[in-house]
């Protein structure tokens, strides 16, 4: 017989030859497929998710953009109609908007100059990573605009 050894306790042979070395291969190679099965299954459930978060962030953005370009449209008939943008912040179109972007974790402030001849619009988000969007009285639509009582204007 090849390498053997005694067991004690009973007095059986026990063989440690190729087929004993083979079976722990085996084993492990059993266990690396049934890691990768796992990996894959795991994966596949992840994968989804960042897909699923990322589309929303970015529908999100679209949405905002959307409602920007929605408040530029209204202020260029609102002056168009009152020669000015006095009361401009009181139009019911702008109130619809402002709920909208409030409805997706945000604040929306309309600033006009005292002679009401500009206005500035600055919405803020909870959500620090998706930052501020601007429009202003020149067409300007853009993130992270600045502007305020005293600057009527995204910079």
């Amino acid at each position: 017989m090849d390498e053997q050894n005694t067991n004690h306790q009973n007095g059986d042979l026990i063989r440690t030859d190729e087929s004993v070395v083979t079976g722990q291969v085996e084993k492990i190679k059993r266990l690396f497929r049934a890691l990768a099965v796992l990996v894959v299954f795991i994966s596949s459930f992840s994968v989804p998710v960042y897909v699923s978060y990322k589309t929303q962030t970015m529908a999100k953005e679209m949405r905002v953009k959307m409602d920007m370009g929605q408040l530029k449209n209204w202020a260029i008939i609102y002056k168009l109609e009152h020669n000015d943008y006095d009361g401009f912040k009181n139009d019911p179109e702008i109130t619809r908007v402002f709920n909208d972007i409030k409805l997706m974790g945000g604040e929306a402030y309309i600033f006009v100059s005292n002679d009401a001849k500009k206005y500035c619009c600055q919405t803020n988000f909870i959500d620090k990573s998706f930052g501020s969007w601007c429009v202003d009285y020149t067409g300007n639509v853009g993130s992270n605009g600045k502007c305020g009582k005293n600057n009527i204007q995204c910079k």
